[in-house]
């Protein structure tokens, strides 16, 4: 396996155009919360919402409240009473309150979206599609393999659009990274690292809300993750992997907190991966690196540019937008409202889901094994 040549130094700050991005966004959210409500307006795709927890806040509200947004909440399932008040007041139109699912899903909303909590996603996704509506999941689509089978089968009888939010395979810089690799911009790709890292067992209270039962795996089920898909995306089919998991911070019950992954693809590049929520990893949050026959360039997420140097060790730096988290949900739920209104398949579907289902599967399996595992032995193992 192929080590960077130059590894950049992780920078733990923004960039000024991305933090700028950020205070923006942050600056429009504050002032929804305290503007007046109005009645949304016709012709946006009408949503349930399933689920309005940190992340919805972080990332899904920026980009629902913004003016251009296809989609309107018509609909938030809520428990409690002062949960749907405190969403209602973050966005931009007037919604109602669903203290149960079923009445939310037979109100008359075409999609629902499901943000719930990990182990809730299987079952909320196969209510939605079994009632005739159309579904944008967060990731992870389902706990296993086995689980996104039978959700395809539904989703497949039902004739329904059912999109899964890998939402940096909707980041420019990712797309740009994508054109960089088919257009041969630093030669033929030889070897890609990737690097995921969070310091979450110093800022938790308690490791509950990370139980595996609840987040259906450990660092790499459910942030590394991302890289697999993007990977898979970027170089095709993987022949085998190989996989080292450890718990450096987090009990065990909360699954692995840092692990290193290799991968090598049919198409003859290798790959590593190497993601942890207990600060283990050379990176500030996340980034990647390609080295290619002709140069190499570098991604990071913080500062969402592409840098690099050709092969006579000149400066290369390769235009993208700058943008933040909530850039690239917006973008995902926007390509959600194409594909129902036209009723074409997404690009990260139930079928991307489940590919990447397979090498996590694989992934854990090395892991356990201390060994190499080929793709075909979990390919056959779904057969029929």
């Amino acid at each position: 396996m192929l080590a960077p040549s130059v590894t950049p130094k992780p920078k733990s700050s923004y960039s000024p155009a991305t933090a700028a991005r950020r205070l923006i966004s942050e600056l429009a959210t504050r002032r929804h919360r305290f503007g007046g409500k109005v009645a949304p307006p016709t012709g946006k795709l009408s949503c349930g919402l399933f689920g309005a927890g940190q992340f919805f806040h972080y990332a899904y509200l920026p980009a629902l409240n913004r003016s251009r947004s296809p989609l309107v909440v018509a609909g938030l399932l809520a428990r409690e009473a002062n949960k749907f008040h405190e969403v209602q007041r973050g966005l931009r139109y007037t919604t109602q309150h669903f203290p149960e699912a079923d009445p939310l899903l037979a109100a008359g909303i075409q999609s629902a979206l499901i943000l719930l909590p990990n182990h809730l996603h299987c079952q909320f996704v196969r209510l939605a599609l079994e009632r005739g509506l159309n579904v944008f999941c967060e990731k992870p689509l389902a706990k296993n393999v086995a689980d996104g089978l039978a959700l395809k089968a539904i989703a497949e009888k039902s004739g329904r659009v059912l999109m899964v939010d890998f939402n940096q395979r909707y980041a420019d810089r990712n797309r740009v990274l994508n054109q960089v690799i088919h257009e041969e911009r630093i030669g033929k790709i030889i070897s890609a690292h990737a690097f995921h890292n969070q310091d979450l067992a110093s800022r938790l209270k308690s490791f509950a809300p990370l139980h595996r039962d609840l987040t259906g795996g450990g660092v790499l089920h459910n942030a590394g993750v991302h890289f697999v898909n993007l990977f898979l995306h970027w170089f095709g089919a993987v022949d085998r992997v190989h996989a080292v998991f450890e718990n450096r911070a987090l009990p065990a019950a909360c699954g692995e907190d840092t692990a290193h992954c290799q991968f090598w693809f049919r198409n003859g590049v290798t790959a590593t991966l190497d993601a942890s929520l207990a600060n283990a990893v050379d990176s500030s949050y996340e980034r990647v690196q390609f080295i290619g026959t002709d140069g190499e360039i570098a991604s990071d997420l913080k500062r969402s540019e592409i840098v690099g140097e050709d092969r006579r060790k000149q400066q290369l730096k390769i235009r993208c937008k700058r943008e933040i988290i909530s850039d690239t949900v917006f973008n995902a739920l926007a390509h959600f409202a194409h594909c129902v209104e036209n009723q074409s398949r997404p690009e990260t579907d139930v079928d991307d889901s489940i590919k990447t289902m397979k090498v996590i599967e694989a992934l854990t399996l090395s892991a356990a094994r201390g060994a190499d595992v080929h793709l075909d032995e979990i390919e056959r193992k779904y057969v029929g």
